[in-house]
Order: C-alpha cells, then structure tokens, then sequence
C-alpha cells in the first residue's frame, strides 16, 4: 500500500505523484485514505531512517 496524490484525471485515466511504483504500472485497486485509518506513533529502528532517508530523491 502506498499513499499518493492524484495531479489529474482524463477519463479513466490518472496521473498520480509519490506512488512507489514502476512508471507505467497499472493501478489495480485505488481508495482515498481517511486519517482514522493511517498508522500513527510508528517507531522503528534508527538505521531505517537514516537508510530511507535519500529513498525519494530523484
């Protein structure tokens, strides 16, 4: 599951930013996120973030 934003729709055809996906790759299933649903107080180690830190740089 990835949260991204739609920058714009033509038919039945969208343009998303911030999908972690191959550009091109079919979006089989989309559904708006409602923040009681999304994960919050997430902890994890030290070496995850300074290792995804640099993950969406172009």
């Amino acid at each position: 599951m990835t949260c991204c934003a739609i920058e714009s729709g033509h038919g039945r055809e969208l343009t998303v930013v911030g999908l972690d996906a191959v550009s091109g790759t079919p979006v089989i299933d989309l559904k708006p996120t409602m923040a009681e649903f999304r994960a919050v107080n997430i902890k994890q180690p030290e070496w995850v973030s300074r290792l995804m830190s640099e993950y969406f740089q172009p």
